[in-house]
C-alpha cells in the first residue's frame, strides 16, 4: 500500500467518526467536548446537600480538634481553674434546689473528687463529640464500613497527641488514664454515629419500600 493510500484510509476513519458522532447529535468539536464533560460533572440537588453537609462535618471536626489541642496548651493553674469555674456552677445549681445537698456543701476532698470527676466528664464529653464527628464526616463521604477504621484511627491518634501536647506544658503531665477516658470517649462517639446511620438508612429504606406500595419489602 503507498503512503497516498495510508493517509486516505486515515481520513476515511476520521470522516466515519465525526459523521457518527453528528448522527448522535454531539458535535465533534473539542470546545463542545468539554462542555459535555462539564455537563456530566453538573451535581443534583442532592449531591449539593451532600458536598454542604461533608464540608460542615469537616471544619467541625477541625474545630472540636482545635478546641481539644487549646485545652491542652493551658497551663495547670488555667485548666484548674477552668475546671473549678465548673464546679462552682454545679454547685450553685444543686443549691438552688437543695441547699444541703452533699454536692452543695461539698468541700476539701469532697470537692477535689468533684472536680476530678468534672474533667473526668470533660475528656469523655469531648472526645465523644469528636469521635460521633469523625465517624459522620466519613460517612457523608463514603458508606462503605471498612473506610470506618480512618476515623477509628483518628480516635486512637488525637487523645496520644493531646496528653503529648501537655507533657510540654507548665505544671501539665501527659497521663495514660486521660488517654484510656479519651479513647472511650471516642469510642461511645464512634458506636453513637454508627448506629444513627445505620437506623436513618433502615428507616429511609422502609420508607421508600412503603411509597412505592410495598410495606412488607424487607430492607
Amino acid at each position: 500500500m503507498t503512503k497516498t493510500g495510508v493517509f486516505s484510509m486515515i481520513r476515511q476513519k476520521k470522516t466515519r467518526k465525526m459523521q457518527e458522532k453528528k448522527a448522535e447529535n454531539i458535535d465533534p468539536s473539542p470546545f463542545f467536548a468539554y462542555n459535555r464533560t462539564m455537563e456530566k460533572r453538573k451535581r443534583t440537588k442532592g449531591e449539593w446537600w451532600r458536598l454542604a453537609l461533608q464540608i460542615a462535618l469537616t471544619i467541625a471536626c477541625t474545630l472540636v480538634m482545635a478546641f481539644i489541642f487549646s485545652n491542652s496548651l493551658k497551663t495547670g493553674e488555667e485548666s484548674s481553674e477552668q475546671s473549678s469555674t465548673v464546679v462552682d456552677i454545679i454547685q450553685d445549681v444543686a443549691a438552688f434546689f437543695d441547699p444541703d445537698s452533699p454536692i452543695a456543701t461539698a468541700t476539701g476532698e469532697d470537692y477535689e473528687r468533684i472536680h476530678s470527676g468534672v474533667r473526668t466528664l470533660a475528656h469523655f464529653g469531648e472526645f465523644a463529640l469528636l469521635g460521633a464527628l469523625f465517624s459522620a464526616c466519613c460517612f457523608s463521604y463514603t458508606l462503605k464500613a471498612p473506610f470506618q477504621a480512618i476515623p477509628l484511627f483518628g480516635v486512637l491518634a488525637v487523645p496520644c497527641m493531646d496528653e503529648g501536647l501537655q507533657a510540654f506544658v507548665a505544671d501539665r503531665a501527659a497521663d495514660w488514664k486521660d488517654i484510656l477516658v479519651d479513647v472511650t470517649g471516642g469510642a461511645c462517639g464512634m458506636a453513637f454515629a454508627i448506629a444513627c446511620v445505620f437506623v436513618g438508612l433502615w428507616l429511609y429504606k422502609k420508607i421508600q419500600a412503603k411509597k412505592r406500595g410495598n410495606p412488607s419489602k424487607e430492607c
